[in-house]
Formats: C-alpha cells, sequence, structure tokens
C-alpha cells in the first residue's frame, strides 16, 4: 500500500485530517507492509502511526479593524440617522422604565420625561441622569432594610445562651 492510503486509512479511524496523520521514522518500512485496514490499526495502536494534536485557534484576539482605512461610504451609510436614533431611544426608555420601577423617579413625570426622549433631548442615559437630578426629579435610591440588618448581624456577634438546669 502507499503511504497516501495508508494515512487517509489512518485518518479515517482516528478520525482527525490526513495532515495531521504521521509515521514514525523507524517504523515507515513496516508501515508500508500493510495491507489491510486492520494491520493499519494494529500500527496505530502499536504506535507506529500517530496523530499531530489539534492545535486549534489563535489565543490572541483579532482585533477588529474599524478604522477608517476600512470604511467605505458616508458617515450615515454605515449606520443611518434613524437606525442610530431607535438605539439611543429605546435605551433611554429602558433606562426610565427601570427608574420608574425602582422607585427612583415618581410617576408624575414619566410623561413628560418620555416626550423628551422622543424629541431627542439627552444625547444618552448619562445625559438623562444629569437633567433628573438638575431638576430634582431623582429620589436617590433608598437603601434597602434587609441589607442593613445583614450587616449589623455581622458586627455583633451573638453569644451563645446557656442552658439552665432546674
Amino acid at each position: 500500500m502507499s503511504a497516501d492510503t495508508i494515512k487517509r486509512l489512518a485518518a479515517d479511524i482516528m478520525k482527525v485530517g490526513k495532515n495531521r496523520v504521521r509515521i514514525k521514522e523507524g517504523e515507515y518500512a513496516r508501515a508500508m507492509e500493510a495491507l489491510t485496514r486492520e494491520d493499519v490499526k494494529g500500527l496505530i495502536d502499536d504506535g507506529a502511526i500517530y496523530s499531530l494534536r489539534y492545535v486549534g485557534e489563535r489565543k490572541k484576539p483579532v482585533k477588529k479593524r474599524k478604522g477608517p482605512g476600512k470604511r467605505k461610504g458616508k458617515k450615515y451609510s454605515r449606520k443611518g440617522k434613524k437606525e442610530a436614533w431607535m438605539e439611543k431611544v429605546r435605551s433611554q426608555r429602558k433606562y426610565l422604565k427601570e427608574l420608574l420601577e425602582s422607585g427612583e423617579l415618581p410617576a408624575e413625570h414619566r410623561r413628560n420625561i418620555y416626550l423628551k426622549i422622543k424629541g431627542g433631548s439627552f444625547r444618552g442615559k448619562k445625559a438623562l441622569l444629569t437633567y433628573l437630578k438638575e431638576n430634582e426629579y431623582y429620589a436617590e435610591p433608598k437603601a434597602k432594610p434587609e441589607k442593613a440588618e445583614k450587616s449589623a448581624e455581622k458586627e455583633t456577634p451573638k453569644k451563645p445562651e446557656k442552658e439552665v438546669k432546674e
């Protein structure tokens, strides 16, 4: 059998690619005597034919090449004005909803803020929060009483009470 055929059979048996199959230097003549698939299996078991380990993907992450040299088209051909607006508005509306649910923003200001978001008054979530704080709509989040109790328990460890026998 030719070396190519032996490598093909070995690759099929070991479930690897042909390029990963190797024949040991001293065992080449013995490998050429193989006539059947069973003979090739025997050579694999003896270690005369082996496969290289899987190398895998590179460990260093590939940088996203988004520099000016890679850009083709005008500014808004990559992301349209409407898509950018939708992305911005959706994130701000989601943030507004979180503030309302947590009680950091009174419900009576919801409509006013919602319409300002729709009108594009805020560049981002940070600008929205700044506006809320400046106009005193935003109430600082209150500390949860559960956490306060747990911290008090940690500071003063309880001593085990001794049982009094009568």
